[in-house]
């Protein structure tokens, strides 16, 4: 999951361009791809899931956003949450089995500004592009649990670790017709702060819009993420891509 820069910086149709403008959107994310490491206590367990195995691991991906838009000029509210949860072994002679439970969840509050509003090809069919840039804070959850017998209490290693960060963002919107509009965009986040190299969001999609005041939304998402930092129990780290369909509904008031 995940930023979701896909709401409407371009008004929708039948939408009121006068004054305050809103939407709230609903999405799920199935990533069909995931792959990485999650690192634990110093201890890294491999992260290779297909469609298949998504539907045995995944326990939740979804987002929310909100956007008022007055003129040029936008505030968002970004939720995101994605849960997955897989068995897998250590390496080395051992083999230990191990559960790796991951959760990772933010909130962000950015500002937005249009930057180009204009009309192209023969029906002079409407597009706009914006600017986004603001703060975001981002949780991501770890934890390993040893599955082959052993000790009647084994351990649980890992945690939460939560940090505030920068985020920035570009978004272009298209009219195709008066019921679908293609929106493309890329979200960059991190940059270091809090132990968070580098979060990336990509999403390229429709709308489609059949009634008055409401919209389904769907496409094909990127996410990645590369985490890492020093805990008193050793490396704690997530470096993990995932890639799938989005859908969703939105609604404009």
């Amino acid at each position: 999951m995940p930023g979701h820069s896909r709401a409407q910086s371009l008004p929708a149709p039948g939408q009121n361009e006068t004054g305050w403008r809103h939407e709230a959107s609903f999405y799920l994310f199935t990533p069909l791809r995931t792959t990485g490491t999650s690192t634990v206590a110093g201890q890294s367990a491999e992260l290779d899931l297909d469609l298949g195995d998504v539907l045995d691991v995944l326990d939740f991906a979804a987002a929310g956003r909100y956007e008022a838009w007055n003129g040029d000029f936008g505030i968002i509210v970004d939720a995101n949450y994605v849960g997955i949860e897989q068995d897998t072994t250590l390496p080395g002679p051992l083999g230990a089995g191990i559960n790796v439970d991951v959760r990772q969840k933010w909130f962000g509050v950015l500002g937005a500004y249009r930057v180009a509003n204009g009309v192209y090809g023969s029906r002079s069919q409407r597009y706009a592009i914006d600017l986004q840039g603001g703060l975001r804070y981002n949780s991501i959850r770890q934890e390993i649990d040893l599955t082959t017998p052993g000790p009647r209490n084994p351990p649980t290693l890992g945690g939460d670790q939560g940090w505030i960060e920068p985020v920035v963002g570009i978004r272009g919107m298209w009219r195709v017709n008066q019921k679908w509009t293609g929106i493309a965009s890329l979200e960059l986040g991190g940059f270091g702060a809090g132990g968070n190299d580098l979060q990336v969001g990509a999403n390229v999609g429709f709308d489609y819009q059949p009634w008055e005041k409401a919209a389904l939304t769907f496409g094909y998402r990127y996410f990645s993420v590369d985490y890492s930092d020093t805990l008193s129990s050793g490396e704690f780290a997530y470096d993990v891509d995932q890639h799938g369909p989005y859908i969703g509904i939105k609604y404009f008031f």
